[in-house]
């Protein structure tokens, strides 16, 4: 079962890929966005084949409000860190990414950043991490889903790094607490965040693209990342509700 997993995984991230490549040239984009979530949903099939049609099996899942205090400091780490990281890795290349950002931001339309969010963690991580994690462990299960999260991202606007860093994120949420829900939280929390500061960005775009602005926040960022983990690494207490 060990060695089949990856042959799943593979076909897991092809049928992404494919799928993608072929919803990316629609013009159409509510027929485009329903298409990527029917591929979406083909990928899970793929995997959740392998238990009958069952999802994956877990653990209970926990509830306490410091997890949720300690996945808002993370999220807000990853906000500023997956969004400095492209900017750090232009400037550094001496490329210009105010247009980019003008022309990314055309499209983006409040449902389908939520519909995104949804689908995205019941796919990569209920399905996905949860099965590489009962199969190659838990650390291979936060890697693994992070980079074909990443892979997956190959026809958007996210950047490859930043989605990379977002999957390696959100799998570890799921997968300390088990709760999908948290893990749905945190990515729309992201996602929705992302979406109304992207304007603002943008605007004060030539004030913020220093060297020292750029590093600190990425620096910062790391630390609160760091933060969620030590604190949703805590064991819960006695008054955690389960679900």
């Amino acid at each position: 079962m060990t060695k089949k997993i990856y042959l799943f995984l593979l076909l897991f991230t092809s049928i992404l890929l494919v799928g993608f490549y072929f919803t990316s040239a629609i013009n159409n984009f509510w027929i485009a966005h329903i298409s990527h979530l029917a591929i979406m949903l083909i990928a899970g099939l793929s995997l959740i084949g392998l238990e009958k049609g069952k999802l994956p099996n877990k653990e209970k899942s926990s509830f306490e409000i410091i997890q949720l205090i300690g996945i808002i400091i993370g999220i807000v780490g990853l906000i500023g860190f997956s969004n400095f990281i492209p900017v750090f890795a232009t400037k550094l290349a001496g490329i210009e990414m105010t247009g980019f950002f003008k022309t990314a931001e055309l499209n983006r339309i409040l449902i389908s950043v939520i519909s995104i969010s949804i689908f995205e963690e019941i796919l990569f991580r209920r399905v996905l991490a949860q099965k590489i994690n009962n199969i190659l462990g838990f650390k291979k299960a936060i890697w693994i889903s992070a980079l074909i999260f990443a892979i997956a991202h190959s026809y958007t606007d996210t950047g490859l790094l930043s989605a990379f860093f977002a999957g390696a994120v959100f799998g570890y949420i799921y997968l300390k607490t088990k709760n999908i829900y948290l893990s749905i939280i945190a990515h729309l929390i992201y996602n929705l965040t992302t979406y109304f500061l992207t304007p603002i960005f943008i605007k004060n775009y030539d004030g913020i693209n220093k060297y020292s602005i750029i590093i600190s926040i990425l620096v910062i960022g790391l630390i609160l990342m760091y933060g969620m983990t030590r604190i949703l690494k805590k064991k819960p207490a006695g008054n955690t509700v389960y679900n």
